[in-house]
């Protein structure tokens, strides 16, 4: 489809501004003649930092500090009358062919009729957590923004899109499919094999050690705590040169949470490596090849990019059951090693670790070679022109 020219304003509160970033270079890539405008909560210095391609306009949205207000109810009704203040506005007198909505709570069905005043079409981009994580009583707010949206990047075929469906009760025709994509897989399929294992253990000083890589973010829901303690029941059946390494990079947590979980290492004599340092996508491909298991068994998951990082790199994968990824599970056999309860994560550690191979089909790879960004905005960049 020949590129058009259309304006587009994205509304990206309290998102990692890391995927915002990779979404808009690559919608820029596909399409010069777009028109962009970010808002984003956080300072426009930082913004511009991350996102410095002048031709995306910087909005900010200067969040209401409420950290000393104990009630509730009272930094609820704070939250909510900032939000709603500060989009009454900001939409006077703003026109856009779309506004698309990131990584949506609450507060934003509240501002719902001054987004339809900005544009006819209303496009909502769940990132997961802000859908699979929701508390059931905040769903009735959130789901009249979902109803009343035009279209949702999301698919039916997979848990995410199924919850948006059941939960909302939307009209199935507003799923128009999965548009988002990782850098990470593209940058995978081009390196391939030319970096090896030991030249990424180097680079982590991992020389001589067997790796677990542990969760790949610092959100507790990656229950680190859990994986430590059934990797210390198992202890004697694993190899003695064991690191578990923890990439803690970005994901909010609470005051001293990775200092808590290097603690729960020590105690237990665990050799461990803590990742808390921004990873270029070299040092983040090594990190993937430098793993020899992957741990993965967080509360909830969209569609990982992490765990596809690790399919490409042909890595052993421990992955709870619960996260399902129907598409890549209808191949067989299965590209993981399932966890089923997490009281026998320790077991299913060991029989990973004595398993001779790894026999990830082709389909799956198949499937994670078109989930990168290359694929992915095209097929979003094609759909936006289609409905201005």
């Amino acid at each position: 489809m020949e590129n058009k020219k259309y304006s587009i304003l994205i509304v990206a509160l309290y998102c990692y501004i890391g995927h915002v970033r990779a979404y808009i270079e690559h919608l820029r890539k596909k399409n010069p003649l777009v028109e962009i405008t970010l808002l984003s909560n956080l300072r426009p210095e930082a913004i511009r930092e991350a996102i410095p391609d002048t031709a995306v306009k910087i909005e900010w949205y200067d969040v209401p500090e409420v950290k000393n207000i104990k009630w509730r109810w009272l930094r609820f009704q704070i939250i909510k009358y900032r939000q709603v203040s500060f989009f009454y506005n900001f939409s006077k007198n703003r026109k856009y062919d779309i506004v698309n909505v990131h990584f949506a709570n609450r507060y934003m069905s509240y501002v719902y009729k001054y987004l339809r005043a900005m544009s006819r079409n209303i496009v909502m981009t769940p990132w997961g957590s802000d859908v699979l994580r929701i508390p059931k009583k905040h769903l009735k707010q959130l789901s009249y923004l979902y109803k009343n949206s035009d279209y949702i990047f999301s698919s039916l075929d997979i848990p995410l899109g199924k919850k948006i469906l059941q939960e909302f009760k939307v009209n199935p025709q507003k799923m128009v499919g999965n548009f988002w994509g990782t850098n990470a897989v593209d940058y995978a399929i081009k390196k391939g094999d030319s970096i090896s294992q030991e030249e990424s253990k180097r680079r982590f000083g991992l020389t001589g050690r067997y790796v677990i890589t542990c969760g790949y973010n610092r959100q507790e829901s990656q229950r680190h705590k859990v994986i430590i303690k059934a990797i210390d029941q198992v202890r004697g059946q694993l190899p003695e040169n064991l690191t578990l390494l923890f990439p803690m990079n970005y994901g909010s947590l609470r005051a001293k949470y990775v200092e808590d979980v290097e603690m729960e290492c020590k105690k237990r004599s665990i050799h461990s490596v803590f990742i808390t340092d921004y990873l270029s996508e070299e040092d983040l491909y090594k990190l993937r090849k430098a793993t020899d298991m992957f741990v993965h068994v967080q509360t909830t998951d969209a569609n990982s990019g992490s765990v596809q990082e690790y399919i490409l790199c042909n890595k052993k994968i421990v992955h709870g059951s619960w996260i399902k990824y129907e598409i890549m599970e209808s191949f067989s056999p299965l590209f993981y090693f399932p966890v089923d309860n997490l009281n026998n994560l320790g077991e299913v550690i060991v029989k990973a670790y004595k398993s001779d191979n790894i026999a990830i089909p082709q389909g799956v790879i198949d499937c994670v070679k078109n989930s990168g960004w290359e694929s992915k905005s095209t097929k979003m960049n094609d759909f936006f022109m289609s409905i201005v």
